[in-house]
């Protein structure tokens, strides 16, 4: 499909006098995932900051972006009437001279139901938001799926690591489950970019905004059309729960949360899952510092083990694909 050239898109200008040089701001981002690279701090720090030139102002609630591009039936979407839906918002940004940015780690798709309808969120963005362009941020696939597992228990799924990982009667297909073919970075990239057209995809890696986040934002600052600003101390916030406490809440989601990943509970108390995750002080100070340690080998084990060389070949070519070599990273590269 043919990409909207850059210079058709309408711009808010971000500079100064006449005689300094004017910097042209897109005045759409669609930020969509992957889930767990660092969304909240993106969107806390960085597009939620009008000092840094962004809004993520709909008038709605983040979340509202799921039930606007995921939840409409296949055959009932309507990309004129979500586009009319934002039109203000985007007005209003471009008024500011503000990028307005979409974000949702949903629009790639949910690990845990194996990113089955990627494909379909990307075509709605593409026939709703023509001209928008779109941020992906990717994560090396052992850590990656270490941490979405641990998501998983969070939002009330019940199986152990092993079960998670390995579909129950693969040859039959009858509902989304996980699949690891989700972290084939190259594809979606691909997909996205057949989309949009090359010059509209910034893809970078998760641990660039760990290890250098200045750098990371400069380069996001500059695919906006934006100058960069220094970032300031960043703060570090750990968001791994201890891992006593998911062994805990994978146990009692069976019998009290009744949800899509564990559909079916004894009894359901509302929002179970929210309540449950006021412990976490507790765990934190409460859990044995060797049984952490145990249990932490055991996962790193046994996600290494399924990994093994199957996401090489497609780091490689993502690799070629954003200009980054992801060795640096620790993601497996072929030989």
């Amino acid at each position: 499909m043919e990409s909207e050239a850059p210079h058709a898109e309408p711009s808010a200008s971000t500079g100064g006098d006449a005689g300094e040089a004017r910097v042209t701001a897109i005045p759409l981002l669609l930020h969509i995932g992957y889930h767990k690279t660092g969304s909240t701090w993106l969107q806390r720090a960085l597009f939620d900051n009008a000092e840094r030139g962004f809004t993520t102002d709909t008038g709605e609630p983040r979340h509202a972006l799921v039930r606007d591009f995921v939840l409409p039936d296949a055959l009932a979407y309507d990309p004129a009437r979500v586009r009319e839906k934002f039109a203000a918002a985007r007005a209003d940004a471009l008024a500011k001279g503000a990028t307005l940015v979409l974000s949702h780690e949903r629009l790639s798709g949910y690990p845990s139901s194996g990113g089955h309808d990627r494909r379909m969120i990307a075509d709605r963005l593409r026939e709703t938001f023509p001209d928008a362009r779109i941020l992906i941020v990717i994560r090396e696939q052992r850590a990656l799926i270490r941490s979405m597992y641990s998501q998983h228990i969070t939002d009330g799924g019940t199986g152990t690591l092993a079960r998670f990982l390995n579909r129950p009667e693969p040859g039959l297909g009858r509902k989304p489950w996980f699949d690891p073919e989700v972290y084939a970075f190259d594809r979606l990239i691909a997909y996205y970019r057949g989309l949009f057209g090359a010059e509209r995809i910034l893809a970078l890696p998760f641990e660039l905004l760990a290890r250098e986040p200045q750098l990371f934002v400069d380069r996001l600052a500059a695919f906006c059309g934006r100058p960069s600003q220094p970032l300031g101390p960043v703060s570090r916030e750990n968001d791994r729960r201890p891992l006593v406490m998911q062994a805990v809440q994978r146990r009692l989601n069976a019998l009290f949360y009744d949800n899509e990943l564990s559909p079916g509970a004894l009894l359901h108390i509302p929002r179970f899952a929210k309540r449950f995750g006021r412990l976490r002080g507790l765990f934190d100070a409460c859990s044995p510092r060797f049984i952490e340690r145990r249990m932490d080998a055991r996962l790193v084990k046994e996600i290494a083990a399924y990994a093994g060389d199957r996401f090489r070949e497609s780091n490689g070519r993502t690799s070629r694909m954003i200009g980054i070599d992801l060795g640096d990273y620790g993601y497996a590269m072929p030989h």
